[in-house]
């Protein structure tokens, strides 16, 4: 990564001198005489560190600084003062400045002091990315199974994982473990060590969603107050995931395709196109080549997107791994809940194998997750499952048959009852039988929280349940 550093100061042999230094250690850099100039600079480009000399004509330092680190705020500074006026650098240091030089410093201290700034920035980044992991660590499994189905999701895992930069396609239902396998495609690459940045494009309005990805310019609009970066210059470097990419709206699909072939964006009110070096995963539940065919997805975004193709398949395809994914699910919890649970009996585990798991792999960890909570002893037994007895083969539970039967009979009286209607009297039930809570709700829908929070809106069912 080539930084790039600014140096503000009015003496033409002072500034001219510092670029031509930090210029030896392969750093851009970039020098202008005023206040005035930098911060015109600044809304134009991007800089890592700046050297700002204290005395300016016009708008000087210390105000100077202000609206730097108020309006650049992710900006390091080291001030330049003369020997006599170390109080103003002690003042500066106060408002957020990185380090302080007097002018009487030679050049090698200066490199050294750049060089310190520079690589606490690299280390932050770094932090950050790290801390992100392991808050995600306990969620981020491995694969686990050794059915055909997962042999095969790990080998082409595997060959995405050696070309640097790529876009990917994954497609499979609600809880089949799509970020599972984006995050896997990361952690194998060689950007393991850069950012994996994340987005649900479900969670945010469409006209939400360009500023989410590309960021604003300061002034862009009227509750812009200073810039922001979007998760697109977060990501480079690394990777980008994409989930429900099939819930984007046309303008906005228009939007992401350009950026996909020319891998550089603009930011909302900004005038110039930012390159950036990522790799692209996008998941989705829904055919998007039947949306294509019904014209509510580019076809161009499709191929773009569909470079290589990833299909997760369901867990009741892949009834082998079951007993595997128990297990992962027993220790897992075991360290969560502090517990020593140490399998679970034959009786218990036939009833999770014959089951068909609308919910796929995250419907079979919430069931572990419950069983672990009742159970009392060293082992899952059915008696811990006993909230599970009621699951039909089919994946029914006694009270959607119920539904359903009530369904039946509301149609016998209404012919022509839509199937809108259906839906929302069917999720409305659910929703009361789990008292409002959306996390079991979804569990039992078979469909994912935040489409159940869209149904929700959709249907207007909050009033209902309070």
């Amino acid at each position: 990564m080539s930084f790039k550093i600014l140096v503000v100061d009015d003496e033409e042999s002072v500034g001219l001198g510092i670029s031509r230094w930090l210029i030896k250690d392969g750093y851009q850099t970039t020098w202008v005489k005023s206040g005035e100039e930098a911060l015109e600079r600044l809304t134009r480009e991007d800089f890592h560190l700046i050297f700002l000399d204290l005395f300016l004509p016009g708008l000087s330092g210390i105000p100077l600084l202000e609206r730097i680190k108020k309006e650049f705020p992710d900006i390091l500074v080291i001030v330049l003062t003369a020997y006599g006026d170390v109080h103003m650098a002690v003042q500066a240091m106060k408002m957020g400045a990185f380090d302080y030089l007097t002018k009487s410093s030679d050049m090698e201290e200066l490199r050294l002091v750049a060089r310190k700034a520079l690589e606490t920035k690299q280390l932050h980044r770094e932090v950050k990315v790290l801390r992100a992991e392991i808050d995600r660590h306990y969620e981020a499994m491995t694969l686990v199974g050794n059915s055909q189905q997962i042999q095969e999701v790990n080998f082409l895992i595997k060959k995405i994982s050696q070309i640097d930069q790529c876009t990917v396609l994954i497609v499979g239902e609600s809880g089949t473990g799509k970020e599972l396998v984006a995050r896997t495609i990361h952690r194998q690459s060689s950007r393991a060590a850069n950012p994996f940045i994340d987005i649900s494009c479900s969670a945010l309005p469409n006209p939400l969603m360009e500023s989410e990805l590309f960021g604003f310019e300061r002034g862009a609009f009227t509750d812009a107050k200073s810039r922001k970066l979007g998760l697109v210059e977060l990501a480079d470097g690394g990777t980008l995931f994409l989930d429900e990419i099939g819930t984007l709206d046309l303008a906005m699909q228009a939007k992401l395709l350009r950026f996909l072939e020319q891998r550089s964006f603009r930011r909302i009110g900004g005038v110039k196109d930012i390159p950036v070096n990522i790799s692209v995963i996008a998941a989705t539940n829904n055919d998007l080549g039947k949306m294509v065919e019904e014209g509510t997805f580019r076809h161009d975004l499709y191929y773009r997107l569909n470079v290589f193709l990833i299909r997760v398949p369901p867990l009741r395809q892949r009834k082998e791994d079951i007993p595997l994914l128990v297990q992962y699910f027993i220790n897992k919890f075991n360290h969560d809940f502090h517990k020593n649970i140490q399998g679970i009996h034959p009786e218990a585990q036939k009833m999770l194998v014959d089951y068909d798991y609308p919910g796929n792999i995250r419907e079979l960890k919430n069931i572990i997750e419950r069983a672990m909570i009742m159970e009392e002893g060293n082992m899952i037994t059915v008696h811990s499952l006993d909230f599970f007895r009621t699951m039909r083969p089919n994946g029914q539970t006694l009270r959607q048959v119920a539904a359903a039967d009530e369904f039946q009979g509301e149609c016998k009286t209404e012919a022509k009852l839509k199937l809108e209607e259906l839906e929302r009297h069917y999720i409305l039930e659910v929703l009361r039988e789990t008292g409002g809570n959306k996390a079991q709700a979804a569990l039992i829908l078979g469909i994912a929280r935040s489409t159940l929070f869209k149904k929700i809106k959709e249907y207007q069912l909050n009033d209902y349940l309070q």
